[in-house]
C-alpha cells in the first residue's frame, strides 16, 4: 500500500499548465475569438491583458496560443518574459528567431533587425503573435519604444504580427506616449481578482491531482486565504505545496486542516500588500485640471473635450482617479443617462 501524501508535485509548481482554467471562461473565449482572425489569414487586434497578480492572465494565453499552434502550422508565437529580456535590441532578437532570422548578437542596426524580419515573414506566409508578459517592466525600465518597433513592421514592412501585452499595472501603458500606445491597445481584457469559490474550485482541482487524499476543509482555508490577500491564485497553489510538504514531513498519507493552517502562518508565503501611491499620468492630469477650472463636468462634455482618446480608455482613466479618492462621479438618470465628475473636496 502507497502511503506516500504528494503523489505529483508537479502540478503545484508554477510552469504547470491546466487542462481546464476554471473562473476563466469568459476571458478564454474573448482570447479565442479574436486570434480565429489569423487561421483565416487576418490580422488580429492587438490585445492588452491586465489585472493583479495570481489572476491567470499568462496560464490563459499560453492556453489559448497552444491550441492556435496546433490548428495552423504557419503561426509562429514569440513568447517573450519582459523581465528575462527586458530590451528593446532582446525583444526584436526573439521575434526575429521566430521568423527564421538569426540577427546578430550586438552591433546589428534595429531597422535592418526590422525588415528583414518582416521580409523573411511575409515570404514565408508566416503570421506572428507577439507576447509581451510583463510589459509593464519592459516600459518602466525606458524600452517601450519596441512596441513601435513592431507596429512598423506591419505598417511600413507589410508584415502580420501582433501584438498581446500582459500587464499588472494598466495605467502605467496609458501613460505612454499615445504612438506607442496605439500600437499595442487595440482591445483591453480585464482579468478581476479570483471570487472565494472560484480558488476553491482551482484549489480542489489542483489537490485532486497532486494528493493521494486530504480534508476539503483544508482546501477552503486555503481558499480563503488567497481570497484575503487579493484573490491571488497562485499564492493559494504555493500554500498547497507548502501544506503537502508539510504534511510529508509528517509522515501522514492525507494533508490536514493542521496542515494548511501552517502553511498559511508562515510569513514569507503572506505578502504584505501595501497601499501604492498614485501616479497620475498625463491623461489623468488633464482630467483634474479641467475640474478645477469648472468645477464639475459631465461625461459627455469630457468625451467631447478629449476626442483624441477612446471613451473606453478614458473610463479607465476615470476609475482610477475615483477608486484613489481624488474625483466622485455622479449618476444622473434624466431623459439620458449621464455622470456628473467632480473633484473630491480637499483635491
Amino acid at each position: 500500500m502507497n502511503n506516500e501524501l504528494i503523489k505529483n508535485e508537479n502540478v503545484l509548481l508554477p510552469e504547470f499548465l491546466p487542462d481546464r482554467l476554471p473562473g476563466r471562461e469568459r476571458e478564454i473565449e474573448d482570447i479565442a475569438y479574436n486570434f480565429k482572425f489569423a487561421l483565416n489569414g487576418r490580422k488580429p487586434e492587438n490585445l492588452l491583458i491586465y489585472g493583479p497578480p495570481g489572476t491567470g492572465k499568462s496560464a490563459v494565453l499560453k492556453y489559448v496560443i497552444g491550441q492556435l499552434e496546433e490548428f495552423s502550422g504557419k503561426v509562429r508565437i514569440a513568447y517573450i518574459n519582459c523581465w528575462h529580456m527586458g530590451t528593446r535590441y532582446g525583444v526584436l532578437g526573439e521575434v526575429a528567431r521566430m521568423v527564421g532570422y538569426i540577427s546578430p548578437v550586438r552591433g546589428g542596426a534595429v531597422e535592418d533587425i526590422i525588415s528583414r524580419t518582416a521580409e523573411i515573414a511575409k515570404k514565408k506566409g508566416l503570421f506572428v503573435v507577439v507576447v509581451l508578459d510583463e510589459l509593464d517592466r519592459l516600459v518602466a525600465s525606458g524600452h517601450g519604444d519596441v512596441l513601435y518597433d513592431i507596429s512598423r513592421m506591419n505598417e511600413v514592412y507589410g508584415a502580420k504580427i501582433s501584438v498581446v501585452g500582459i500587464v499588472n499595472d494598466f495605467q502605467l501603458v496609458m501613460g505612454l506616449d499615445p504612438r506607442i500606445r496605439s500600437s499595442v491597445v487595440n482591445k483591453d481584457i480585464e482579468f478581476k481578482a479570483y471570487t472565494a469559490p472560484q480558488l476553491k474550485q482551482i484549489l480542489l482541482e489542483r489537490a485532486r491531482l497532486a494528493f493521494t487524499n486530504f480534508d476539503d476543509d483544508a482546501i477552503g482555508l486555503i481558499a480563503a486565504h488567497a481570497y484575503n490577500n487579493n484573490g491571488d491564485a497562485r499564492l493559494g497553489i504555493s500554500l498547497l505545496l507548502s501544506a503537502g510538504r508539510i504534511g510529508e514531513k509528517r509522515g501522514l498519507d492525507r494533508l490536514t486542516v493542521e496542515c494548511a493552517k501552517e502553511a498559511a502562518a508562515q510569513k514569507s508565503f503572506v505578502p504584505k500588500v501595501e497601499k501604492a501611491e498614485v501616479v497620475l499620468g498625463d491623461v489623468e492630469k488633464r482630467i483634474i485640471v479641467l475640474l478645477k477650472e469648472r468645477g464639475e463636468i459631465k461625461s459627455g462634455e469630457l468625451y467631447g473635450k478629449m476626442k483624441e482618446i477612446n471613451e473606453r480608455t478614458l473610463r479607465n482613466h476615470l476609475a482610477k482617479l475615483e477608486e484613489s479618492g481624488i474625483i466622485t462621479i455622479e449618476e444622473v438618470v434624466g431623459k439620458g443617462k449621464t455622470r456628473i465628475i467632480r473633484l473630491r473636496e480637499g483635491q
